[in-house]
């Protein structure tokens, strides 16, 4: 087996354009710094069936998170750049930096907040990825927005 670069980055994924665009970045810091991805998706509404009473509930979520991590091997199935692919539930910044200590991530990566009403809501209520990152004040932030 050999050993993962000594760089290591960490990126958040959740298959909208803002996460896309910052899995294209990381691919491309990796690319130059030679260092090792780590692609996390963190398991949340966005990937729960609507009707949660529907006899194939468990099935159809499932199918969504197997997706997600579907669009995000064939987004890196180029096999350029070391990468590992790591999926959570809780909370998004608890789970990011999580696996951003435990790898000694050099930076962690997201796509910037969506924008709108509830990105504003979330931003009110402390719900903000980033905003919590940032408070966090453990591992370099990298905002990317979407193009």
């Amino acid at each position: 087996m050999s050993e993962l670069p000594a760089v290591q980055l960490v990126v958040g994924w959740d298959h909208y354009a803002p996460s896309t665009a910052a899995l294209h970045f990381a691919i491309d810091m990796a690319r130059r710094l030679d260092a090792h991805m780590h692609v996390v998706h963190i398991q949340d509404m966005d990937d729960e069936p609507l009707d949660p009473d529907s006899d194939s509930w468990e099935s159809q979520s499932h199918t969504a998170v197997a997706a997600a991590e579907a669009a995000a091997r064939e987004e890196l199935a180029s096999g350029e750049v070391s990468w590992e692919y790591h999926r959570a539930r809780g909370p998004a910044a608890v789970q990011l930096l999580a696996v951003a200590q435990q790898c000694h991530a050099l930076m962690l990566i997201l796509g910037s907040p969506r924008g709108g009403p509830a990105s504003v809501l979330d931003t009110f209520l402390g719900q903000s990825v980033s905003h919590r990152l940032i408070g966090a004040r453990r591992v370099p932030l990298v905002l990317v927005p979407a193009v």
